[in-house]
């Protein structure tokens, strides 16, 4: 994972209180001298830049910073390499941010699950928590200096997983979220990350522990075998 912070001359209205929402990084290509925002409209492919999805990890009005964490692919998509290279006054565009993706705060207890993509709007959800919230959250990283000092409460229980390989096929996530002890009450659960993954904790957890929807967010931000822009169009296409 590796951190990297914007600022720019137009943040003066930028939403506060929405970390844990997606937004569009506007990556320029090479030779492009300004960065188009969206909608391209007809513009030309290659007059466009490389768009990709990513987590605000935190927003500081005062000092006009976005924080944005990365996950670093070994084989470097077009979004870790920027963020690989990337140096002081180095130009990239972002457009959003959407709605932040909270968990309920009244809930009895909480459960997340994710992998280091969800690992940015977990840890903003977990800085949220009262201190006596009690659970569990289930985070699977590729290495162990991937354990982030977060805030837990005393009463959520961490399960750090080891998964050096995300992009070969792992039931890991999903064995250790079914295997979790139970716990009494009404849960507001966060599942994010692989999207395989995702849909058989999402069908564990509705037809198993019987949680409605409303109690439920769960969303597989990228798929093996897949680019952003075909995870997307599967996405759009689900049911």
């Amino acid at each position: 994972m590796k951190r990297v912070v914007l600022g720019g001359d137009n943040l003066d209205d930028f939403p506060e209180g929405h970390e844990s929402a997606n937004f569009k990084l506007l990556i320029p290509r090479p030779g492009q001298a300004t960065i188009a925002r969206p909608p391209f409209g007809d513009l030309p492919e290659h007059e466009r830049p490389v768009v990709r999805t990513y987590t605000l990890r935190h927003f500081d009005r005062g000092r006009g910073e976005v924080v944005v964490d990365f996950m670093m692919h070994s084989d470097h998509g077009p979004a870790s390499h920027w963020a690989a290279t990337a140096r002081p006054g180095d130009r990239v565009g972002f457009a959003g941010p959407g709605q932040p993706k909270w968990v309920d705060l009244e809930a009895d207890w909480f459960l997340f699950a994710g992998d280091m993509s969800a690992l940015p709007a977990i840890a903003a959800n977990i800085e949220r928590l009262p201190r006596g919230a009690k659970g569990h959250a289930v985070l699977e990283i590729m290495d162990p200096a991937d354990k982030q000092p977060l805030p837990f409460p005393p009463g959520l229980q961490v399960h750090w997983l080891l998964n050096p390989t995300p992009s070969q096929p792992s039931t890991a996530l999903v064995d250790a979220v079914i295997d979790l002890p139970w716990q009494a009450g009404s849960p507001s659960v966060w599942v994010a990350g692989e999207s395989g993954a995702v849909r058989a904790i999402r069908r564990y957890l509705v037809s198993e522990r019987d949680i409605p929807r409303r109690r439920l967010y769960a969303s597989g931000y990228w798929q093996i075998g897949m680019t952003e822009d075909v995870h997307q169009v599967a996405k759009r296409k689900a049911p």
